[in-house]
């Protein structure tokens, strides 16, 4: 159906912006009467397992832009792990031992005179049973105090944070990855792998139908158009640097989509780049 241009879609530029971050998602919105012109198998209900991958997909994606939002260089990114004695029965269970550690966290806070912390967890078991907690967290208190309040095990790492040329996304695409079926997986079921605190800041999510065409779509594909130089029409002049591109094909309604990572550019100062 492409190759004879029998149907034309509208395209649509996603711009998601997360600290230095800017993601760029290109990809084809359907009309209900052109939804209706997709094959048949391109239109059916999406199998239980499809729609799980996607939940989990668009999980960690989340989870990497609230924390590229929300915490940079000096915060803190913590392993908190379990002694046998204390090696919880579930996933209820050892959530509730996150929780109370964050309500001694936040108690030791008030008495410094510091607001509730700000943090993202995720609790994770292994495939041979053992239970951990990630959190990364405001750098606002100590890393001795930090780590002191886990009373649960012993074997824990506190570091600092610190950016590399892509940000916190290696540290967030690790914190996020996809988890090992534990013994207290459900199958069947999608649960939310990361747990936010309340008073971190959303990710700025805009949405147009004129940076991109079809026509630029079609180039891209081709290659006469490169990704990076469409993108830098656009963005350049907001200070944005091109770092990543892929074009994914859509076998089932026959269109491409297009995802890309941008980074601001960093500011120079004294002949070098801060």
């Amino acid at each position: 159906m492409m190759d004879g241009k029998k149907i034309k879609y509208v395209y649509a530029t996603k711009e998601i912006k997360a600290g230095e971050q800017l993601e760029v998602e290109i990809y084809p919105e359907f009309t209900r009467k052109r939804a209706e012109e997709i094959p048949e198998e391109g239109r059916r209900k999406k199998d239980r397992q499809a729609q799980r991958n996607l939940n989990e997909k668009n999980s960690r994606k989340q989870c990497e832009r609230v924390i590229e939002e929300n915490f940079g260089d000096g915060d803190m990114w913590a392993t908190f792990t379990y002694s046998a004695e204390y090696t919880p029965a579930s996933m209820k269970v050892a959530k509730s031992h996150m929780q109370n550690y964050i309500r001694r966290l936040n108690y030791q806070r008030k008495k410094r005179g510091l607001p509730n912390a700000r943090y993202v967890y995720v609790t994770e078991q292994g495939e041979k049973g053992r239970w951990h907690h990630h959190i990364v967290l405001d750098g606002d208190m100590d890393m001795d105090t930090v780590e002191s309040l886990w009373t649960y095990g012993k074997r824990n790492q506190v570091r600092r944070l610190q950016k590399d040329e892509n940000g916190l996304v290696g540290m967030a695409k690790y914190v996020s990855k996809p988890k090992g079926k534990g013994k207290d997986s459900e199958e069947g079921k999608y649960q939310k792998i990361w747990t936010p605190s309340k008073n971190l800041k959303k990710p700025d999510k805009h949405k147009n139908h004129y940076k991109t065409k079809q026509s630029h779509v079609d180039k891209m594909v081709n290659g006469t158009l490169p990704v990076q130089e469409h993108l830098n029409k656009w963005y350049a002049s907001e200070g944005y640097e091109y770092t990543e591109s892929e074009i994914r094909y859509n076998k089932w309604n026959g269109q491409y989509y297009i995802y890309a990572r941008m980074r601001k550019r960093q500011e120079e100062k004294g002949g070098k780049k801060r």
